[in-house]
């Protein structure tokens, strides 16, 4: 198991809430804080089903925990300035086609969110509170 810089513990405790802290979150992560779930379910998603450890072996300590706290912050993005998203995706989209991926390529973004959205359903089970906070 991978240990974080000062090998004190291991990502998987430090994503369990022991002692751990993202600085978007500044506290210890508690056991069922969403960024546990990106880690483990969405970040294999979006790297063709490769694990965060195996990530980690590959690219760097700590880029699969970056890569869940990224989505984290591209969610918040996404719903908080949606025209912003908007353009963003279709400037990335145009970037690539030009620069020799056909359309079809990025076919496999449709279906990694689709996958993303299976692997982590949204379930309504009492009325949306604090819809004022959002402005849309």
């Amino acid at each position: 198991m991978r240990r974080l810089g000062n090998e004190s513990q291991t990502i998987e405790e430090f994503l369990d809430g022991n002692g751990g802290s993202l600085p978007h979150v500044g506290g210890p992560l508690p056991h069922d804080h969403p960024h546990n779930r990106l880690y483990r379910n969405v970040t294999p998603i979006w790297h063709d089903g490769e694990s965060p450890q195996d990530l980690d072996d590959r690219m760097g300590d700590g880029y699969s925990c970056g890569f869940s706290a990224g989505y984290e912050s591209a969610l918040i993005a996404a719903v908080l300035k949606p025209e912003w998203t908007v353009g963003w995706y279709r400037m990335l989209r145009e970037h690539y086609i030009a620069h020799g991926h056909a359309p079809d390529d990025l076919l496999g973004w449709e279906e990694r969110a689709e996958a993303t959205a299976r692997a982590l359903p949204i379930g309504i089970t009492s009325p949306l509170r604090d819809l004022g906070e959002l402005r849309l």
